[in-house]
């Protein structure tokens, strides 16, 4: 018996690993020592090892062995073997022998034990799936627990039948957090995430911790439903409970941002998440292209590959959908050659449904149908749907005749393929044939389904269905959409698209029914629901009808619901042309390669835009638009080096158009752009939120690479991020003063409505600070730059770090790139030739690959009106910088990059480094000067 518990003891220690390779070593031991055929024990440790390994089957062939040897199981063997079936149903004979097992059960009086029960109820709703046998298997058993409840909830869900699973959920006597989990998985399988939000806020008020899978669950529920606030919450709980982000948990974050139209928020998640496994980085994927970023969306699958993760068929997937999204047709072409020449993949019916959708959404529609008709499989309705919604596109009447023939041949009882006929026969005319089309569909006892908006208000989600006037709010919403009509009638010249309304009712009955579609009610609630800032998200179950589609946009124009930055424009407007380009528009591809960008705005909005033109660069997509200036930021430094001016003129309308000329016939400038990195020791325990400008980006985690330059002490991990400035970066008294006058100008804005009061609350800002007449004494933030440990440069053509040091004297460093402010032009210095020869300089240009240092004794900003109390010292002359500082005198380092301020916190302890280099390619700058 002794050696029986050894080999007992070794079988478990082999349980959970995963490998069968020791359990059959084991296994063989037994049998030639003969030792397995006298031991039911040992039989059962076998079992449950072998069912818990990567070869659940080979536990089968045991029970006949224990069979032959005159053994009888015990309420021990049947749990495991029933679970090797599970997890073996493609094995020959799987089915017969779980009933085979089940009637030995009850032949040898097995049944009445809870571990035997609940299993032979998990192989009939599973393996067999034979639910009303499971179900009097529950009926009749002596005892049940938790485990029984969810065993059957769980494949109820999964057959899609999720009122019954809710029936014995709500039977339960009692419940853990595995059924909670099994309920609201399920109503999200089914497509009812409002109801899988209401389960878990149940589950809430009874105390219930939620675990890993509930919580995935709701965060596909929010993505259901466009429900952001609540997957915020989420992800809230999460950091607040320390919960780790495992890479489902991740996974899904990144999916619910994604599907509530906010992919960069999914993005900071995604690039944060340590451990990302194949699905993350596709689910990245088709989130971006969703938003139409194709070209983010497929250089990440690029950088996926170069990182050596293989991608499988589901990525494929997801990339061809980029290429649908951005109408990138050769390059589609490409990746799903490369399925099988480089990745041995066979394309799959969802990967020849993504081609036909591709190229019918390009009007490529006879290669589509060509497409179609080779397959290696039969076509199923996804395919034909994506074929028809080409020719709804394209208005191509004859190839959807000849789609819908085969398609209502798969789902005749679907109303998908009737209404798209239909709508494509309205579209061109042929009323008759769309009435015709109807009447069959009310023949066949067909219905269409109903158009169904949801949108989430406070965290609350709202639903509206099409012509449903039983929201309690719907007099207001009336109201408001009346309204709505009006303005985008009246100053948008609005007419109601009626091409697609049923057929059998008056004209004037028409723009009624189109008023009554369930995203126009969203959108009027949503209206009257939230303030003029708040986003408004509409979730629809079904394809957007074209006036929906047009009004939407009327409605954004008029009631300006979308806040868009100007570098984010300029990336869709480019991606519009490309796209066009593409599929062959000349006109489009004229435009695009003669575009010229026009910004209005400081050196930020400026900054913002040139950002932007500067990745196609890295893109491959060239040629780069140059950009001209209208001045009207507090600072307009870049306008002013190229000729448009300091501020926009009072004479606005004269002034607009005599830019505008300039824009289009202007010479083209160079400026060199610089790439900013800062690192900073990551301390968890008083980490602090950054709160950093547009220009800036987080980089995560970073590996710092010590030269031998610096003199502080080095932290094992660091953070960083990253940007690009074209006119200055500074850092000291200067910084602190842009910084404190942002933080006043956002809690009052009426100080500063406009240019020139902008520059005047700077000036008087400047001096309350104490830049011009405070001494420096009280505090040790205005006094000399003493946390500057190291400031270091490269010299033009030299790969060696030179240390400079710092002036006493100065309360600000100031790197300058653009030529007005070098060489003493204006403001500052005399920097006359026989001094730049003296010093080794040359004379500064904005394309010269050098940055000019200054050390500030007084205000920079206060120059509009103190322009000769401001002194400066020239310091050096680099084509490269970098700049140790560590905590002390100073509590945080006050930083600035084109007028765009932060406060960058600093450790006592370990060194933050700022690393300045020109960016390889230089930006383009239509140049305002009068010639």
């Amino acid at each position: 018996m002794a050696v029986v518990g050894r080999y007992v003891e070794l079988l478990s220690r082999c349980r959970g690993s995963g490998d069968a390779r020791p359990i059959a070593r084991i296994q063989a031991a037994l049998i030639t020592s003969g030792l397995l055929r006298g031991s039911v024990a040992l039989h059962d440790a076998l079992i449950r090892a072998l069912a818990s390994s990567s070869r659940p089957h080979a536990a089968l062939p045991l029970y006949a062995h224990l069979l032959r040897a005159g053994l009888h199981p015990t309420p021990h063997t049947l749990p495991s073997l029933f679970k090797s079936l599970a997890l073996s149903p493609a094995v020959p004979g799987a089915r017969r022998l779980a009933l085979a097992v089940h009637a030995h059960a009850v032949r040898l009086g097995l049944t009445g034990f809870l571990l035997v029960n609940n299993a032979l109820i998990r192989v009939h709703a599973g393996l067999l799936a034979r639910l009303p046998d499971a179900h009097l298997l529950l009926r009749t058993s002596a005892s049940v627990d938790a485990s029984t409840f969810n065993t059957l909830i769980t494949a109820h869900a999964r057959a899609g039948r999720v009122a019954d699973a809710r029936s014995l959920f709500d039977e339960m006597p009692a419940r853990n957090v595995v059924s909670w989990s099994a309920m609201v998985n399920g109503y999200v399988q089914a497509g009812d995430g409002r109801e899988a939000l209401v389960v878990f806020s149940r589950m809430q008020d009874q105390g219930v911790c939620p675990d890993d899978t509930v919580l995935v669950g709701v965060l596909a529920a929010c993505a259901q439903l466009g429900a952001l606030e609540q997957g915020k919450w989420v992800h809230g709980y999460l950091k607040a409970t320390c919960t780790r982000i495992t890479v489902f948990l991740g996974t899904a974050l990144v999916d619910m941002y994604a599907k509530c139209g906010e992919v960069q928020l999914g993005m900071e998640v995604f690039e944060g998440m340590k451990d990302k496994n194949v699905l993350t980085w596709t689910t990245m994927i088709k989130g971006l292209a969703m938003h139409g970023r194709g070209s983010d969306s497929l250089r990440l699958f690029s950088q996926m590959e170069s990182l050596g993760i293989k991608p499988d068929d589901i990525a494929f997937i997801g990339a061809l959908c980029a290429c649908t999204h951005t109408g990138l047709v050769d390059k589609g072409r490409e990746l799903f050659n490369s399925m099988v020449s480089r990745y041995g993949i066979k394309p799959k019916i969802e990967h020849y449904g993504c081609m036909v959708d591709l190229l019918a959404r390009n009007g490529l529609l006879s290669e589509a149908r060509d497409m179609v008709e080779k397959m290696p499989m039969k076509p199923d309705a996804l395919i034909w749907g994506a074929l028809m919604a080409g020719c709804r596109f394209h208005k191509n009447v004859e190839l959807a005749e000849y789609v819908i023939r085969h398609w209502i041949e798969l789902e005749p009882d679907k109303s998908g393929a009737y209404v798209l006929l239909a709508n494509i026969y309205s579209a061109s005319g042929r009323h008759a044939s769309a009435r015709e089309i109807r009447h069959v569909m009310r023949d066949k006892g067909v219905e269409k389904i109903p158009g169904c908006s949801n949108v989430e208000i406070k965290g609350v989600i709202h639903q509206f269905i099409v012509g449903d006037l039983s929201h309690p709010c719907i007099k207001d919403i009336l109201t408001k959409w009346y309204e709505i009509d009006s303005r985008i009638r009246l100053e948008e010249g609005y007419i109601p698209d009626k091409k697609e309304v049923l057929l059998d009712i008056e004209e004037e009955e028409k723009e009624g029914a189109l008023s009554r579609h369930s995203e126009k009610l969203a959108i009027a609630f949503a209206l009257i629901s939230t303030s003029d800032n708040t986003p408004i998200r509409i979730v629809k179950n079904l394809r957007v009808c074209q006036d929906c589609h047009h009004v939407t946009k009327l409605i954004s124009k008029v009631f300006d619901i979308t806040i868009v930055k100007p570098s984010e424009f300029v990336e869709y407007a480019l991606g519009c042309l490309e796209q066009l380009a593409d599929s062959g528009d000349h006109s489009a591809r004229s435009v695009r390669d003669n575009l010229r960008v026009m910004v209005a705005g400081g050196d930020g909005t400026v900054g913002w835009v040139l950002g932007c033109l500067g990745e196609l660069y890295v893109q491959n997509r060239e040629p780069v638009p140059p950009v001209a200036v209208i001045p009207l930021g507090t600072g307009n430094d870049l306008s002013r080096s190229f000729g448009w001016g300091a501020s926009f003129p009072f004479s606005w309308k004269a002034a607009a158009k005599r830019s505008l000329y300039k824009a289009i016939l202007g010479p083209v400038s160079c400026l060199d752009s610089w790439h900013v990195v800062v690192s900073m020791p990551e301390e968890r325990e008083e980490e602090q939120e950054l709160n950093l400008p547009h220009s800036l980006r987080h980089l995560g985690e970073c590996t710092f690479y010590d030269d031998g330059t610096a003199e502080g002490e080095l932290p094992e991990t660091i953070l960083c991020f990253d940007g690009v400035f074209y006119n200055y970066f500074s850092i000291g008294m200067d910084a602190q003063v842009a910084y404190g006058f942002h933080q006043l100008r956002d809690e009052k804005p009426f100080l500063a409505s406009g240019p020139l009061s902008n520059k005047l609350i700077y000036a008087g800002y400047t001096c309350k600070q104490g830049w011009f007449f405070t001494q420096c004494i009280s505090d040790p933030e205005l006094r000399g730059l003493t946390n500057i440990i190291r400031l270091s440069i490269k010299k033009m053509d030299s790969s060696e770090w030179e240390h400079i040091p710092v002036p006493s004297s100065v309360r600000a460093i100031v790197a300058l790139n653009l030529h007005n402010y070098a060489s003493g032009r204006n403001p500052w210095g005399t920097l006359k030739p026989e001094y730049l020869e003296k010093k080794g300089f040359v004379e500064a240009q904005s394309d010269d690959g050098l940055l000019e240092i200054f050390g500030l004794k007084q205000g920079w900003h206060a120059s509009l009106v103190m322009v000769e109390l401001i002194s400066a010292k020239h310091i050096a002359q680099a084509a490269a910088i970098r700049l140790e500082i560590k905590g002390g005198q100073w509590r945080d380092a006050y930083m600035q990059m084109d007028g765009e301020p932060w406060k960058q916190p600093l450790s006592a302890e370990y060194s933050t480094f700022v690393d300045i280099k020109r960016v390889p390619y230089r930006s383009l700058i239509i140049n305002g000067a009068d010639r």
